[in-house]
């Protein structure tokens, strides 16, 4: 560990190391990235802030811009940040596989819109309006835009295009009649009540969906393989653990891992 610490000393630069994710407001995400903070400020010896940016493509532009050094993402952010220079994946959260089962999206459509099958949908969405959670969200809203466009449709061909906010919030649009069809993640579809699921089409599931990896953009003085090795060893594991506790998909998670091939099959889409 001495050797880790003067690899991080040594390899920082005056100012701070800019530390970031995006809102979600369900979640305290400046809490849960706080253990995270301070021990990079212990172990690099230097201020180390942290920014919660609106959205997961806010958090993109501001990574593809060099305004951050390291960013816990989400599948979305991550995948729209390809081609940065000096971007590495350095660790990604060692989620139980009970909780990467659960983690899926789905599309949903209320019954009085009349949609009852995914084949209806490139004929109808001129007349439909489309409810999606944030930009940028990966249950709700890139995974079924994926799989629109599967369906030689976008998101873009509906009558009108909303922002929820929360997944809760899109399935309360379904709910109120101020959207035809939403994209939501499983989980308040799968708590939702008999009477509710009465209400509503499930036209489509996505596979397990795999959460964003910690991200880090190397740059002059700044060694993003020596907080590769700090974030995978037993000292960030506290951190990990508080970090979990920030995003549903990650729940339960109590360490970091190395990326392995967690998101090949989505580079391909």
């Amino acid at each position: 560990m001495l050797a880790l610490a003067l690899a991080l000393a040594a390899a920082a630069p005056d100012g701070p190391v800019r530390l970031a994710t995006y809102h979600y407001p369900r979640y305290d995400r400046a809490k849960a990235l706080e253990p995270l903070r301070v021990l990079l400020q212990q172990r690099l010896s230097r201020p180390v802030i942290v920014e919660v940016l609106a959205t997961p493509d806010a958090l993109r532009d501001a990574v593809r811009a060099g305004t951050v050094d390291i960013a816990m993402t989400n599948l979305s952010s991550y995948l729209g940040m390809a081609g940065t220079r000096r971007l590495d994946a350095v660790a990604v959260l060692d989620v139980p596989a009970a909780t990467l089962e659960r983690y899926r999206g789905v599309l949903l459509a209320r019954k009085e819109a009349g949609v009852e099958a995914p084949a209806a949908l490139p004929a109808r969405a001129g007349a439909l309006r489309y409810a999606e959670v944030l930009p940028g969200s990966t249950s709700g809203a890139l995974v079924q835009s994926i799989y629109l466009r599967s369906l030689s449709t976008d998101p873009a061909r509906f009558a009108v295009r909303l922002w929820a906010g929360t997944h809760d919030g899109a399935l309360a649009m379904l709910l109120d009649g101020r959207a035809d069809v939403a994209a939501l993640a499983e989980e308040p579809w799968r708590n939702a009540s008999p009477e509710v699921k009465a209400r509503m089409v499930q036209l489509w599931r996505s596979e397990p969906l795999p959460p964003g990896p910690l991200i880090c953009v190397s740059r002059v003085g700044f060694d993003c393989g020596a907080v590769k090795r700090l974030v995978l060893s037993k000292a960030a594991a506290p951190a990990a653990a508080e970090l979990a506790r920030g995003w549903s998909e990650t729940e339960g998670a109590a360490r970091f891992r190395k990326v392995r091939r967690d998101y090949a099959q989505f580079r391909r889409l």
